[in-house]
């Protein structure tokens, strides 16, 4: 696709392997990309080295090695800060140690001028904004990409109330609350903000942010997800993600305990990370499975009959593309919905409702008629959503054309 000739060059400023690096990757491809400023890469031949000499790396070790560079994003262009994110891997846990590898990244990119770039991405929540202020003093068109509902920290806060003991009290109400301060006085300097989702832009809104710098951009999946064979079988429900109160894990615990109540011949089947003990009363219902391998989370993605999200708070939620690709019907909730039209690719409850859980669960699983509709649905509303669509409609949005939502 061509967007205009007046095309902006970019510093892009993200921590981690987002999305396999799609947006540094995607500028570099369209020549678009000046500098991307990161905390570590695996690309070092020094970092190849350790791996392969050390017999037994620490596993935090080998998931920062695994950050490999996509083949369209040159070396060349990425600035990252490795020894710095590596110390704080190691000596961050010691009394006393704070290391922070993102204001390291921050400052290089300051230090270097945004590279000469005539805009700014970002995708830091808000402790980037002292350099959002530079680049717009600078004359940068200044664009970000909004990862996380800035109303999370307080429904978190809300949950970890209702439920103390379960998860780390966390961050105040104080702290909560200076951090949207931060936020809204971000979106003030910015020129656009990107969001993968109605739910995201409404939440964005409601808070003071500006409508006509909000661009909807939908993440995508890759085609081969299209593809897979699958599977399904009956009342197998699936939950991918986390097991934690923010992901409604426990909303789902007690939707499973009220389907067993009720007879119901299926399992609930968690894969994901605890950061919970999930012996505590309050989850238990479902099988856990843990993390697993991605070839097996293929595998449990098509012998799924429903997959269930029960978020309290998500930005978007990539699993459920996955499954619309599979042809999986989904439950999710108003704090997510994203692609889900409620009653055509499955059903959206509102959060903290275990009772909606179980009702919609049942309905799927029961009514094979309306299972099969949905699956079908499921397919044709993913091919809506591939990696191909993502980029294009990213495109588009980084060019200083007109918002539109």
């Amino acid at each position: 696709m061509t967007i205009s000739s007046d095309k902006l060059t970019f510093a892009v400023l993200q921590a981690g392997a987002r999305m396999h690096y799609a947006v540094p990757a995607l500028l570099a491809q369209t020549k678009q990309l000046k500098a991307f400023y990161t905390d570590l890469h695996g690309e070092h031949k020094w970092l190849r080295w350790l791996d392969q000499s050390w017999s037994n790396p620490p596993k935090l070790f080998k998931r920062l090695l695994g950050r490999r560079l996509p083949s369209d994003l040159p070396q060349s262009l990425v600035r990252d800060q490795p020894l710095t994110t590596l110390a704080a891997s190691a000596l961050n846990r010691l009394p006393g140690v704070h290391i922070d590898p993102e204001q390291a990244v921050l400052r290089q990119a300051e230090r270097d001028q945004f590279a000469q770039a005539s805009a700014l991405y970002t995708n830091f929540i808000n402790n980037d904004l002292p350099v959002v202020q530079a680049a717009k003093e600078a004359g940068l068109f200044c664009v970000h990409e909004l990862i996380i509902s800035a109303t999370t920290g307080r429904i978190l806060l809300e949950e970890r109330q209702q439920f103390p003991g379960i998860e780390p009290q966390g961050e105040t109400a104080e702290i909560v609350e200076a951090g949207i301060e931060r936020d809204l006085e971000k979106w003030n300097l910015v020129d656009r903000i990107l969001v993968p989702s109605q739910y995201c832009f409404d939440s964005s809104v409601a808070l003071g942010a500006d409508p006509s710098k909000l661009w909807i951009v939908p993440y995508g999946i890759r085609e081969e997800w299209l593809n897979l064979p699958v599977n399904p079988k009956q009342g197998r429900v699936l939950f991918v993600g986390q097991v934690r109160l923010l992901k409604g894990s426990h909303y789902l615990a007690e939707a499973t305990r009220l389907l067993a109540k009720r007879g119901f011949q299926g399992e609930v089947r968690v894969v994901g990370p605890w950061f919970v003990d999930v012996e505590n009363s309050i989850f238990q219902g479902p099988s856990y499975l843990g993390q697993i391998p991605r070839s097996l989370i293929h595998t449990e993605f098509c012998q799924a009959d429903v997959l269930v999200l029960p978020t309290l708070s998500d930005s978007f939620g990539l699993v459920h593309l996955e499954a619309l690709a599979c042809g999986i019907p989904v439950i999710t909730t108003t704090h997510c919905g994203a692609v889900i039209r409620d009653g055509v690719e499955g059903f959206i409850v509102p959060i903290r409702d275990a009772q909606a859980l179980a009702d919609k669960i049942e309905q799927i699983v029961g009514d094979r008629q309306l299972r099969e509709r949905m699956s079908q649905n499921a397919k044709k509303r993913a091919q809506e959503f591939t990696w191909q669509h993502y980029k294009e409609r990213l495109l588009i949005a980084l060019s200083k054309a007109e918002p539109r939502v």
